[in-house]
């Protein structure tokens, strides 16, 4: 986590940046592109270490290097450094229509520039097997730098098969250490290791990402993902590795995310599984957290209790543990813990009462077409969480409880 200080240099650092390029294009200086590629690229990372302020200079910065750009003759590009910092400039999410025009400047068609640019361009647009095609036998590593691991990133985000996106993933990050390419490449890495139920890298990559990127805007997909991992791996997780990761995250973070777990591992039934997370670092549990005062011990020895009652639940058990749950003593619970204890409470009602029917929910349907731009864009869907809302980290506890709220009405 960046600290204030440090925040504020970066923030100045990005400003002085973009002030000197827009001060430069009023005044009719032209603008070396290649060194507004490397000033936007900084301005990147400064998203990825949390500056908030960076996202703003970035829109700002990209129009100044597309502008600079346009304004070039074909014969600029005959100079390697301008051709390759334009194929720079759209791997970081540059406007598709600069790279068009300029791309016959690049050289011929058998050009390494122009084979890249094609590919860089069918990226953009959507064509991603007409992309990948062109981008099969490159080497990003002999390639090197942030150009070669930008496009070890793009390849990874348009190959199908896991293992061959792993390898490009694992290259990107290695070759751009500490940067927003970084970022993004351990946010798909987890993923893949989620997948293939493999713990150990699963957790490595999930402790990088939590001492270095944990402020990024990107966070929540981070803490979804790392919450359906271990949930999926339960059986096969290190607890220790899981509670030394909880622990690099700021201290209102812990909490938030020991309940994510704990929440999950209770709707998925893993009754010991919520045992084990439920162990983990107990102490962190009295800190508090938006969600409530600080607890005292018994209050968390409560809390715990109710997690494992609620996962215990079944069809045949549903009446004896409905019981129990309504004994409890709904002070020593956060808000979200109450509605979760009246959501629990409500269909339990409702699967011993024959009459009561349960709302019916349709399937989540994705957006066609949908495709993550290297762009760096956020999902619409998703909220940038900050240091101090725990609400976002949680995963939209806020909506979640309404849509509880809607339930319940619906149920009554």
């Amino acid at each position: 986590m960046i600290a204030p200080r440090s925040a504020l240099l970066l923030s100045a650092t990005g400003l002085a940046l973009v002030s000197l390029a827009a001060g430069a294009s009023a005044a009719g200086l032209k603008a070396e592109p290649y060194k507004l590629v490397r000033s936007l690229q900084r301005i990147q990372d400064e998203i990825a270490d949390g500056d908030k302020s960076a996202v703003g200079m970035q829109f700002e910065l990209t129009k100044l290097v597309d502008k600079s750009f346009r304004q070039l003759g074909s014969k600029a590009f005959a100079d390697p450094t301008t051709a390759k910092a334009l194929l720079a400039y759209s791997m970081l999410g540059g406007n598709p229509r600069t790279l068009e025009m300029h791309l016959a400047d690049l050289g011929d068609k058998d050009s390494d520039f122009v084979r890249l640019g094609i590919a860089v361009l069918s990226y953009q647009k959507g064509a991603s097997q007409s992309a990948l095609a062109q981008l099969k036998s490159v080497d990003p590593k002999s390639i090197g730098g942030m150009f070669g691991a930008s496009l070890a990133l793009i390849r990874g985000l348009i190959t199908e098969n896991d293992e061959a996106a792993r390898l490009d993933f694992d290259a990107a990050r290695l070759l751009a250490p500490g940067t927003l390419v970084e970022e993004a490449a351990l946010r798909r890495l987890l993923s893949i290791h989620r997948r293939s139920e493999n713990p150990g890298p699963f957790l490595r990559v999930a402790s990088r990402y939590a001492r270095r990127f944990v402020a990024s805007p990107y966070a929540l997909q981070y803490a979804q993902e790392f919450t359906a991992g271990v949930i999926a791996m339960g059986d096969r997780m290190d607890m220790e590795e899981v509670a030394e990761i909880i622990e690099f995250l700021p201290e209102v973070y812990r909490d938030s995310l020991k309940l994510r777990l704990l929440h999950g591992a209770t709707l998925d039934g893993k009754a010991d599984l919520v045992a084990r997370i439920a162990a983990l670092a107990p102490d962190k549990m009295k800190h508090g957290s938006a969600d409530g005062p600080a607890a005292t011990e018994s209050e968390t020895a409560v809390r715990e209790d109710f997690y494992a009652k609620i996962s215990q639940v079944t069809s045949a058990n549903v009446r004896e543990v409905a019981a129990e749950l309504r004994a409890f003593d709904a002070g020593s619970l956060t808000e979200g813990e109450r509605n979760l204890l009246r959501a629990v409470l409500a269909v339990a009602d409702a699967v011993t009462a024959p009459e009561a029917a349960l709302p019916e929910t349709g399937p989540v349907v994705q957006e066609a077409g949908a495709r993550e731009s290297i762009l760096y864009e956020a999902p619409k869907e998703q909220v940038e969480p900050v240091l101090n809302d725990f609400d976002n980290f949680v995963g939209g506890t806020r909506s979640t409880l309404e849509s509880v709220d809607k339930l319940l009405e619906e149920i009554q």
